[in-house]
């Protein structure tokens, strides 16, 4: 196995020289840097059972690519793999590396603390976490270090670069760099720039500023990120970590920034080696301490959120507290306006029942995550955990679909008598007129452009229960209501 990786190693030495994978602005290749007024950078790199190939791929080109003056060392930190190749044979090949450390902790201890385990004997000023399947851009280091020697308190990520699956080809990073976002169900999310931060910057070099980070690349100040209270040591497992964080820089008077010059290339696992099984918690602990009464638009999305036993969060809330953080308003307010904040009134929001089809709620499950308008809503037998069965009716007359980003209404085409989901319109004043709906006292929901009620109907789209419109009647079918929970 080691035969294997030198080889694969020296072959692909140069992997990433192509156009495509050389995706900085070219003033960024322009850029020079002072190696000796720079800080040095310890980077940790957390594992648990990663295969052999990609951890050691991640190390060397971090070894590579980073100026020698300028990394401190390399940590890896096994989090009690059990795999053969990562026992004796990891060590012994670590051995024979410059600056690179192997520490292994004593029992499972997940992500979040194996990666503190990493950062407690760290020497460098600045820590750098990277995931275990990365490989650096030439070039990833020095702006990353750069802008926290200006500013210590930035906490700043590399652009996220694409490297396939299947063939571990690096794909690189079309387009402009994405900012980090979440919706309601605190599930992080990828978002184009907005016009406001694009106006901000004066330049293509100049960083941008991101809501939220993807949490596994990431460099920091470690005297920040010890005054910040580090990781969340409640917290375990891959997952809601990365929020939690997020919100806490902002709140807390730092920054959160992508810097476009710095890139690293990220292999997505179709399934994370870390169990998941405690990520709800994590989700639940971040918005207990951080969220305010927000915290409620989460729940009213996870309703089984509100069982999920999170732990003691008392140091936490202290912690707010003594670096007199702002509220959650502010941070809505200030770092994500583009966030539509729904208004959730009782009686407007959860589960839309029909009286007539008993158990039956309106459902909207598009297959592909990255495609959300333009499906039909269907019913389906309720279920009470909110997702895909959770709407709200606004006060602008919209029925919402606001558990994912972007967020999306009811609309009825022309011709047609289905109701279909395309996105909202962020400015009230222009809301379509196929997108209103009046939701009356007598539980009818009348679609103002046709003058038609909608009405449950078993065999209505491909054999299935759905919505149409039809004309208004005082029929149960046509008769809807909210509904929390179950």
């Amino acid at each position: 196995a080691v035969r294997f990786l030198n080889s694969f190693l020296k072959i692909n030495k140069c992997f990433c020289t192509c156009t495509k994978c050389n995706p900085l602005p070219y003033r960024c290749r322009e850029e020079k840097y002072d190696y000796y007024s720079l800080p040095k950078t310890s980077v940790v790199i957390a594992f648990y059972n990663e295969a052999w190939s990609t951890l050691l791929r991640t190390v060397h080109s971090v070894l590579e690519t980073s100026p020698d003056i300028l990394l401190e060392e390399i940590i890896l930190v096994d989090d009690y793999s059990d795999k053969e190749h990562l026992k004796e044979s990891l060590e012994n090949y670590v051995a024979g590396l410059r600056k690179v450390r192997l520490i292994r902790a004593n029992k499972r201890e997940g992500l979040v603390r194996a990666r503190l385990l990493g950062a407690s004997v760290a020497k460098g000023d600045i820590l750098t976490f990277l995931d275990c399947h990365c490989e650096c851009h030439e070039g990833w280091l020095e702006p990353l270090l750069a802008r926290i020697a200006e500013e210590e308190s930035a906490v700043v990520c590399p652009v996220i670069d694409v490297i396939d699956w299947n063939t571990f080809e690096y794909l690189g990073n079309a387009g402009e760099p994405q900012i980090g976002g979440f919706d309601w169900r605190l599930v992080f999310t990828w978002h184009s720039t907005p016009e406001r931060e694009q106006k901000r910057r004066k330049s293509k070099t100049d960083v941008i500023r991101s809501p939220t980070m993807a949490g596994g690349l990431f460099s920091v100040s470690k005297k920040y990120f010890d005054y910040l209270g580090s990781y969340d040591t409640g917290m375990e497992v891959w997952g809601g970590e990365n929020l939690e964080f997020s919100f806490r820089i902002w709140q807390c008077g730092g920054s959160l920034e992508i810097h476009p010059c710095s890139h690293v290339g990220h292999v997505f696992p179709k399934q994370a080696p870390y169990s998941r099984s405690k990520a709800l918690a994590n989700s639940v602990r971040a918005a207990e301490v951080w969220m305010d009464e927000y915290k409620e638009l989460y729940y009213h999305r996870n309703p089984h959120a509100r069982l999920e036993p999170y732990g003691d969060v008392t140091e936490r809330r202290l912690l707010r507290e003594k670096l007199k953080c702002k509220d959650f308003k502010w941070f809505l307010e200030n770092v994500y306006p583009e966030l539509h904040v729904p208004e959730d009134r009782p009686g407007f929001f959860g589960m839309l029942k029909n009286r007539g089809m008993a158990n039956f709620c309106f459902d909207y499950n598009p297959t592909n995550e990255h495609q959300v308008t333009g499906h039909r809503i269907i019913l389906y037998p309720c279920h009470g955990m909110g997702q895909n069965q959770f709407f709200e009716y606004t006060s602008h007359n919209e029925i919402r679909y606001n558990t994912r980003q972007p967020e999306v209404c009811a609309a009825v085409d022309s011709g047609t008598d289905y109701l279909t989901m395309y996105l909202c319109q962020e400015n009230i004043h222009n809301i379509p007129e196929n997108q209103k709906f009046i939701f009356r006292e007598d539980g009818t929901l009348f679609h103002l452009q046709t003058q038609k009620c909608v009405q449950a109907e078993s065999n209505a789209y491909d054999g299935n229960p759905a919505p149409l419109l039809r004309p208004c009647t005082n029929s149960d079918y046509q008769k809807w209501f909210f509904k929390e929970r179950s």
